[in-house]
This record gives C-alpha cells, structure tokens and sequence, in this order.
C-alpha cells in the first residue's frame, strides 16, 4: 500500500486514532483484549488489522458489513478535516 493510499488514520468507538495508536486502543477494549503485537513482533498496522478482522470474521474490504464501534474504519488524508488522536493527543 502506497504512502497516498495508506489510511491517515482509524475510527473506532466514536473517534479518531492515528495508525500508531489504533491496535493498543483496540488491545484495551474487552471485546479485542490480548490483541496487541507481542515484544518483538513487527507488523504493518493494515497486517496486524487485517489478520485480527480475518479471526473475527470481520470483511475489512466491505466497510458498509461492520460498524466502526466494532471494528476500526480506515480514514484517508482526503477524508481528515484537522482533529487529533483520541489516544496520544498528536495531530491528524
């Protein structure tokens, strides 16, 4: 995925997360605990997304089948209209 297709960042429970953030946001919640990348694990965020959609049989590729209070949505740069990360406070 190129740098101009790559999500600028994520929607989940009702706000916005840079792609630093979103898989320790989603680790803290009950329904995705023990989600996180393990020490030593290195993984794109889009891999890490995609292998924890594929357990829970999430489509990833069909947006409109799931929530984003269940699962993140990606945002792209086009989509963004200022905001910060609702976890670590930088700008989006």
């Amino acid at each position: 995925m190129s740098v101009a297709t790559a999500p600028a960042a994520y929607t989940f429970k009702a706000d916005i997360y840079d792609p630093a953030c979103i898989v320790d946001v989603m680790a803290s919640t009950p329904e995705f605990e023990g989600w996180g990348l393990a020490a030593g694990i290195t993984m794109t965020v889009e891999k890490n997304l995609d292998e924890i959609a594929a357990a829970f049989s999430i489509n990833r590729d069909e947006e409109a089948t799931f929530d984003a209070d269940e699962f993140p949505k990606a945002v792209f740069r086009t989509q963004l209209d200022g905001g910060s990360c609702g976890s670590c406070g930088d700008a989006i």
